[in-house]
């Protein structure tokens, strides 16, 4: 089975692209999903959150508001990271039982879909990587038109992203969002068209190195 990363800074038009791929028939794995599995699934994650960011990031429901832990996080320096020191291991543990399944499911591709691809450690493990950009402007604006984001909030999501410059020298393949839905719906099909021609040449240095 071969394994694709796909990744994208905030509002960068990933999870459009994501979408895209799962109407084709392509399985995709939402990491971001599995961080929530992660939050409502697991109380040793829970209490230790409770622990590094306090209480107040709870709901009144007992469950982690994840609003609340947003805030927490990007509170101070270092927070973010503190994080990730908790949430990434039990995650990247569910990671791999979801290629595990889709694996023995017959899937011949799989794509990962995560903001973090690299801050996860996923560059070195995963067959190819996808990049979805868009100029900061532009992601800037969508936020603020979508979620009413002010810009200091966005520059502090901003900190803690690895930049696409740094991703781009990294990644198979590049999609730019910077116009129309329907073109990146174009581009995303270009891009899966170009993934699926190489998984012959991926199939057979599997056959070779079996």
């Amino acid at each position: 089975m071969m394994t694709v990363g796909l990744t994208g800074n905030v509002a960068s038009g990933k999870t459009t692209v994501a979408d895209r791929w799962r109407e084709s028939g392509v399985t995709v794995i939402d990491a971001d999903k599995l961080g929530h599995a992660v939050l409502e699934e697991d109380a040793e994650v829970r209490e230790a959150l409770v622990r590094e960011f306090g209480g107040g990031i709870r709901g009144a429901d007992g469950r982690i508001d994840r609003a609340a832990l947003g805030e927490a996080a990007f509170s101070a320096p270092g927070r973010i990271a503190t994080l990730n020191a908790i949430v990434h291991p039990p995650l990247l543990e569910r990671l791999d039982r979801e290629l595990e399944r889709a694996r023995t499911a017959g899937a011949r591709l799989a794509i990962v879909d995560a903001a973090l691809v690299f801050e996860f450690g996923l560059g070195e493990v995963l067959d190819a990587i996808v990049l979805v950009t868009a100029p900061a402007r532009i992601r800037e604006e969508r936020l603020r038109d979508a979620r009413g984001m002010d810009a200091e909030r966005f520059a502090r999501i901003m900190e803690t992203q690895m930049p696409d410059e740094e991703k781009v020298e990294a990644c198979d393949y590049v999609i730019v969002n910077d116009g129309s839905i329907d073109r990146l719906r174009a581009e995303a099909d270009a891009v899966l068209a170009a993934i699926r021609d190489s998984m012959d040449e991926y199939s057979e240095g599997e056959e070779d190195d079996g």
